[in-house]
Order: structure tokens, then C-alpha cells, then sequence
């Protein structure tokens, strides 16, 4: 294996593999121009690493081909040059291959320095036949011609061009090989399965999906899985979301939604990072809350429970902080009325004064208790009901309605009547006004 120290690495294009080259004993710094030798003839190259700067994993078991010398300005301008002669030629190209039937799609052309060899790059999805191509090429260039198959990622590097980050596309400014990607890269970072949003300008996902691929997978062990169960200080919960780049945590605590933050994960919110489906570990107490600094302490923590007259404690109850895990609704309580009210004086009265039995309210005729209501201008209480306190006074009601029932006398010649006989008398007495036949008003009056 050759010597680090006479190893230097070479790149033809930006972006491009780094080859090795010796230096045979010339120094070289990174930046400066070289001509060496290549399978297709002498080309110009970059030095990008300079010599004692190169890893032995990074060498080959083969013989390294020689430097040929620096560049000088003149090489450079010619390759400037050849350049520019092959951008110009490439509609030509084109057009030559759409004669002889080659269904490949020509993008970039490439001559050696010493311009005897012109190398094609095309892209296809299938493997195609160009030797119709290129034989009519070399007569019409008068040069050697070469084909190279290119991929759709190695199409939007020679294009070049700019992303939806805004900058300069990866392939074309310093990425060298192109990494494996997968859609499940994507579902890993939550991102949006849209392929205008993942994919990049070759038509094939993005390359920067793998950058950050190893770093959600680690972030991710540390963060309860969507679906899994956990404990709380309120009660068991499910994990319904998870952010991983807040560490945030949407939980479901008896049909609430509770965000929870990186500041209380692990130790308010408690699962089984190695089971999904398995119970939970049991919750933290009212103590470790306290002592962790979870829960606020309240009189009764500090001063004990031995104290008479302390309210029940609520021993779920968390800090009102951001991020911390909220008690349980209260119920509500009815809100107390001011003594100093109308309403709140008789309420209180209706309270402390004696209630009278049940049966003697349903022995009371209705219309002694009708009259007694017309007399006091409030409405009468319903059968069974808590009527007003109203005082004794004088009391109007009608002959008949004084007699028992079983007092009254039914005419001669006339049998009781029946239920829908007394309903239909009824009905005709409230459309006279109120009176049975033949009386006259206040003759009732006692």
C-alpha cells in the first residue's frame, strides 16, 4: 500500500467521487489544479485533500496512478473552453439521437483536455441500444464518443438547481453518494405524506430525509409510543400524540386532552418504554410529587393532617404551571343566596315554619282553599304543597259546596248522575258564567 504522505484526492466536478492519485513527491495544497490520467485520456482536476490528510480505510489495494503536473492558467482556460464547446453541441446531439431512434434523453456532454473524446450522460428507465447513436455522433463531431447511463438523482446534479429549503441542492453542491431513502424515513418524522412536500426535483424522495433519521430514532426511545398506556398523578392515560422535536406528549386522562412537556415526562407521566400493550407502572404519591417538585404542597402538607376542621385534600392536585397535569374538574356546588333578599327571607321562613300534616291539606274543600286564595290575591298552593302562612279570615264559598257530598239531595224522579253527565253539567255551567240555573249572584254570600 502506497504512503499517505505521497497521497493526495482529486475531484473532476463539484460534488463529485473523490479520487486517489500519488503525488510523486510534488506539494500539493487543497485548491490547486492537477492533470492526471484517466481511463478516457489527461483531464484537469481539484485537490480536495491534500497530502497526510488521507484515511488508509479510504485507499484501495490498487496501484495508484501518477500525477501528471499542476495546471497551469492555460489549461485551465482550455477546459473552460471545451466547456462551453460541448453545452453548445447538445442540441446537435439531440437531435442526431432523435434520427436514429435512441429513446434515451441526452443531458450533459464532457470532452477530455486534449479534446479527442466527447462522453454523452443520458437518462433512461430502460436499458437502451446508442451504437446507431454513436457512430453517427463521432461523424458528426469527428471525435470519440462515449455513453454514460445516469440515474434521475444524477440528473439533478448535473442540472443543478435549488430546493424547497431554498438553497442549493445537496447532489450539486457537496453530497457524493446518495444515500438509501424509504417512505418509512418520512412516518418516523411525522412529516406530511404529500409527495409535493418529501419529494425532491428528480421525482424521488428527499435526500435530507436521512440526515435527521438516527436522531428521531433515539429521541423516540425516550417518548411513550402513540396508543401505549401510562400512569399520572390523576389516573391511568393513553398517549394520543406525540411531538418529538418538543417532546411533547398529548395524553388522554378520563376523556380530557392534557399536553404534557419535557419538564414533567419521565417523572409525572410514567410507561413501559419496552412494552406497548402492558400495563403501566404503578403512579407516583402525593410525597414524591412534593419532593420532586411536582405538586404543590398546601397548609395541610406543611402542617400535618392531625389538625381538625381540614377539608378533604384532593391528592391529584398539580401545580397550575405550564405543562403540568391539571386536578379533576370540581363539582359545582349551588352558589349560597344573601340573606338580605326577598326571596332568601321567605325561603327561610318556609323552612323553620311547622308543616302541617298531609292528610289535613287534602281534607280542606277546594273551594274554601280557592276562595281563601281569591281573598289573598296569591295563587292557591298545589294539593299536597307548601302554601303561604296566610292568616285567618273570613271565608266565602258556595251553599252546595258547604253540604258533604253524600248530604246532597238529587231532585225526584232523577238517578245519580254518572261520570260523563257530571262532566258535561260542567262544561255548561263555566259557559253560563259559573252559576247553576236559577241562582242569583251573591246569594251565596254567608
Amino acid at each position: 500500500m502506497s504512503d499517505t504522505r505521497r497521497v493526495a484526492g482529486v475531484r473532476f466536478r463539484n460534488a463529485g467521487r473523490i479520487f486517489y492519485y500519488d503525488t510523486v513527491g510534488m506539494r500539493l495544497e487543497t485548491g490547486e489544479h492537477v492533470i492526471v490520467e484517466t481511463v478516457r485520456g489527461p483531464e484537469i482536476a481539484r485537490v480536495v485533500i491534500a497530502p497526510d490528510q488521507v484515511v488508509v480505510n479510504e485507499l484501495g489495494h490498487e496501484d495508484l496512478k501518477p500525477i501528471l503536473r499542476l495546471a497551469t492558467a492555460a489549461d485551465i482556460e482550455k477546459a473552460n473552453a471545451l466547456q462551453q464547446r460541448a453545452q453548445a453541441l447538445l442540441p446537435e446531439a439531440r437531435r442526431l439521437a432523435e434520427e436514429a431512434g435512441f429513446r434515451g434523453h441526452i443531458e450533459a456532454a464532457e470532452f477530455t483536455l486534449d479534446g479527442r473524446r466527447l462522453t454523452f450522460s443520458f437518462s433512461s428507465e430502460d436499458r437502451l441500444d446508442y451504437r446507431e447513436f454513436t457512430r453517427a455522433a463521432a461523424r458528426q463531431f469527428d471525435v470519440k464518443t462515449d455513453m454514460h447511463q445516469v440515474g434521475a438523482r444524477d440528473r439533478a446534479k448535473l442540472a443543478g438547481g435549488y430546493g424547497i429549503c431554498g438553497r442549493e441542492l445537496c447532489c450539486s453542491n457537496w453530497l457524493t453518494t446518495f444515500p438509501s431513502i424509504s417512505i418509512r424515513m418520512a412516518k418516523e418524522q411525522d412529516l406530511p405524506l404529500n409527495p409535493q412536500k418529501i419529494s425532491g426535483l428528480c421525482g424521488r424522495l428527499l435526500c435530507c430525509l436521512s440526515y435527521e433519521e438516527e436522531g428521531y430514532k433515539q429521541m423516540r426511545k425516550t417518548l411513550p409510543k402513540v396508543g401505549q398506556r401510562c400512569s399520572t398523578p390523576t389516573g391511568e392515560a393513553k398517549a394520543i400524540s406525540v411531538n418529538i422535536l418538543r417532546r411533547q406528549v398529548t395524553l388522554l386522562v378520563d376523556g380530557q386532552r392534557v399536553e404534557v412537556g419535557d419538564r414533567d415526562l419521565g417523572t409525572v407521566v410514567r410507561w413501559d418504554p419496552a412494552s406497548k400493550a402492558g400495563d403501566p407502572p404503578p403512579s407516583m404519591s402525593r410525597e414524591e410529587g412534593i419532593a420532586q417538585g411536582l405538586i404543590q404542597a398546601d397548609q395541610r402538607d406543611l402542617m400535618g393532617d392531625d389538625q381538625e376542621g381540614w377539608p378533604e385534600p384532593n391528592p391529584f392536585e398539580l401545580d397550575s404551571g405550564r405543562g403540568r397535569l391539571p386536578a379533576p374538574a370540581p363539582r359545582k356546588e349551588a352558589r349560597a343566596r344573601d340573606p338580605l333578599k326577598p326571596s332568601a327571607r321567605a325561603d327561610a321562613q318556609r323552612q323553620n315554619r311547622p308543616q302541617p300534616a298531609r292528610g289535613a291539606q287534602q281534607q280542606a274543600p277546594r273551594g274554601e282553599r280557592a276562595a281563601r286564595g281569591r281573598r289573598s290575591g296569591r295563587p292557591s298552593p298545589a294539593p299536597g304543597g307548601d302554601g303561604p302562612n296566610l292568616p285567618e279570615g273570613r271565608v266565602f264559598r258556595r251553599a252546595q259546596d258547604a253540604k258533604a257530598p253524600e248530604a246532597r239531595q238529587q231532585p225526584p224522579g232523577r238517578a245519580a248522575d254518572g261520570p260523563g253527565e257530571v262532566d258535561a253539567r260542567r262544561s255548561r255551567r263555566r259557559r253560563r258564567g259559573g252559576r247553576p240555573p236559577g241562582e242569583q249572584p251573591g246569594s251565596n254570600a254567608e
